[in-house]
């Protein structure tokens, strides 16, 4: 697993004005191996940040993904217009 490549990856937003603090544990609680702890987090926080760090987590380590979120990858509804 890519633990600590997750935890940089997220911690790239800790200075994210509102949200920082919310990513800062986010990848405390990855790091610390606690990802059951993490995933209830990450499920009471408001879409934007919910998705994104769901998308860091996925493209980071699928494994860790699969493990938090039983999937591995996001998908997002595309509307065609015409």
């Amino acid at each position: 697993m890519r633990i600590k490549t997750t935890r940089n990856n997220l911690l790239k937003y800790k200075n994210t004005p509102f949200d920082g603090q919310d990513y800062e544990t986010v990848a405390n609680l990855i790091y610390g191996r606690q990802f059951i702890a993490a995933t209830n987090f990450i499920d009471m926080l408001d879409t934007m940040v919910r998705d994104t760090m769901k998308i860091v987590i996925m493209k980071t380590c699928p494994k860790i993904s699969l493990e938090m979120f039983g999937v591995t990858e996001f998908y997002t509804k595309e509307v065609n217009n015409g």
